[in-house]
């Protein structure tokens, strides 16, 4: 049997890095806790590493995003000398960031795989790639009318698509990202697949890529919220190339901020600023003032967690004047509401240090919530009540508290998931308190739930 040879790229990292064998370890578990990937690596485990042991996949992906974001460039699973050599999996799917084939053949395979048990495991045990650099935009081919014997596409199918997109952004607001995503997936894997192979005028189809892209879009951010995050990634990607097939400029736009809001919550806050300066930047000042106000309000976040107070600030201020001028009537991808802003001013605020304001804004956002979107009122609730405990408000901080919690039995979403785990640890301290206890035991009625996969 062949020794193993010392790896020497990933000494070279760890040295690049300067990190220790411990430090790389926790980084590693980090980044697969937040795609719900519970590792348990230690400094004893890195280095049977740089003796030649090579760890299964996903992890040499995760070992390369942790060195990505420590040193700021891309660094691949390749240059950690951790990746096995490439084998025939017989996958039937395509890699996140795959361009080959034609994009309504690319939504049909992942979206089947998507709604098999067995190919949906594989999805789900796969983590998200950082990429060199922000997809740009540019134009696909014009949707040409197909040529046949089969079935026409009518106004009626545009209309069921633009029905089905308004059910679909409901159920997420409602009930959160896990609770129907394996519905659209079969919506998508069967309904639109076969839609988008149907004749029709150019016209009509160009707005059928659309609106499939915007339930591709839509299951992105469902996959997103039920905690996997490279399936995500693939339905964040396909959505953007039908846009491009669509010539839809605003559509690829929306997709690339939520793309950036994806990377900041997995601590990659260059690619997001790169993402939302580009979301910006495709949709130019042509578009609508609540598109215009929705991107300009992550490009600020993004600029405040690189701590640039003076380009946040710019940008906030813009958005909140484009939102000022806004007339786009309310629904999915087309108004940006007020309670959206607030919560993006919040946390803009707290990643700039502006604990008041941010509580301010919060309180405002919370405020206009509708009773029944379960999810952005837990999550807005319990944003303000860790704040209001950051900087001692107990009594108000448990108000808050019970508000989520009243919400919280609606949902299957993984941020309130973390929220309700948040709760727990962050009251511990209090639990002699007789308002935080209460919480502490309305908590504990709602035993915890599996961490996504």
């Amino acid at each position: 049997m062949a020794r193993k040879q010392p790896n020497r790229l990933l000494t070279a990292l760890l040295d690049e890095a300067d990190w220790n064998r411990a430090e790389l370890a926790r980084a590693v578990n980090d980044l697969g806790a937040a795609q719900g990937l519970p590792l348990r690596y230690d400094r004893t485990s890195v280095a049977h590493w740089l003796t030649g042991s090579r760890p299964r996949a996903p992890v040499p992906d995760l070992v390369a995003a942790a060195f990505s974001r420590r040193s700021g460039r891309l660094v691949t699973a390749e240059e950690t000398g951790l990746a096995r050599p490439p084998q025939t999996t017989g996958e039937s799917f395509p890699g996140p960031l795959s361009v080959a084939g034609h994009v309504g053949d690319r939504l049909a395979a992942l979206s089947r795989a998507d709604t098999d048990p067995v190919r949906r495991a594989q999805l789900t045990g796969s983590v998200y790639e950082l990429a060199a650099e922000a997809p740009f935009w540019h134009p696909g081919r014009r949707p040409a009318p197909r040529k046949g014997v089969g079935p026409q596409a009518t106004s009626g199918d545009l209309e069921r698509l633009h029905r089905m997109i308004r059910v679909f952004a409901d159920l997420m607001e409602r009930h959160g990202g896990d609770h129907a995503r394996s519905a659209l997936a079969a919506y998508l894997a069967e309904d639109i697949s076969r839609l988008l192979t149907t004749s029709a005028v150019p016209s009509l189809r160009r707005e059928l890529f659309a609106g499939a892209g915007q339930l591709t879009h839509l299951q992105a951010r469902m996959s997103m919220d039920a905690g996997h995050h490279s399936v995500a990634q693939r339905y964040f990607t396909t959505a953007l190339d039908l846009a491009r097939e669509a010539d839809d400029r605003r559509l690829f736009a929306i997709t690339l901020r939520a793309m950036s809001l994806q990377a900041l919550f997995l601590g990659f806050g260059e690619h997001a600023g790169q993402l939302s300066g580009a979301a910006v930047d495709t949709a130019g000042s042509g578009t609508d003032a609540a598109t215009r106000a929705f991107l300009l309000s992550q490009r600020a976040l993004t600029h405040a967690h690189a701590r640039q107070p003076h380009r946040a600030v710019r940008d906030l201020t813009a958005a909140e004047a484009e939102h000022d001028r806004a007339t786009s009537p309310a629904g999915p991808f087309t108004g940006y509401p007020r309670a959206g802003l607030d919560y993006q001013r919040a946390r803009v605020c707290l990643a700039l240090g502006d604990t008041a304001e941010a509580v301010r804004a919060l309180t405002a956002s919370a405020d206009d919530r509708a009773d029944d979107r379960h999810r952005s009122s837990a999550l807005t609730r319990a944003r303000l009540a860790e704040t209001l405990l950051s900087v001692g408000h107990l009594d108000e901080s448990c108000v808050h508290w019970h508000i989520f919690l009243d919400h919280y039995p609606s949902l299957r979403s993984a941020p309130a998931d973390q929220a309700h785990r948040r709760l727990r640890t962050s009251l511990r301290g209090f639990r002699r308190q007789p308002q935080a206890a209460a919480v502490i035991h309305r908590a504990r009625a709602f035993p915890p739930r599996r961490a996504a996969r």
